[in-house]
């Protein structure tokens, strides 16, 4: 953005700005000054501006991991009880029935303590 107290630079300053910044003057000050193009800042525009994560974008990621993180749970707890009910066919239990007992161990994940659901 131009000021009426600015001029553009002489042809002595035409390499002064790198990078296709602009090259002003300012008559009460003795040395020139750039105006960068985007992606560029500094003195005489030399350095690359990185672009940065901004706080919205920061959100954004938040809410995406979130999501992820609650659909995956729901998979694998869909998936875990897909797999429980498979394994039980509903039947009698063996004290219903009369047979011998059995006992268990616990270490299958599926059990319910011997109740059919």
């Amino acid at each position: 953005m131009r000021t009426d107290h600015e001029e553009l630079c002489g042809r002595s300053y035409g390499s002064f700005c790198l990078n296709g910044g602009i090259c002003y003057m300012i008559p009460t000050v003795s040395s020139p000054f750039c105006r960068c193009v985007e992606n560029y800042t500094g003195a005489r525009c030399g350095e690359i501006l990185l672009p940065s994560i901004k706080n919205h974008a920061r959100g954004e990621l938040f809410a995406a991991v979130l999501a992820s993180v609650v659909v995956l749970s729901v998979l694998v707890a869909g998936a875990f009880f897909f797999l429980c009910r498979r394994g039980h066919s509903p039947r009698t239990s063996s004290v219903e029935r009369g047979d011998g007992l059995i006992e268990r161990n616990g270490s299958d994940p599926c059990d319910n303590n011997g109740i059919d659901i």
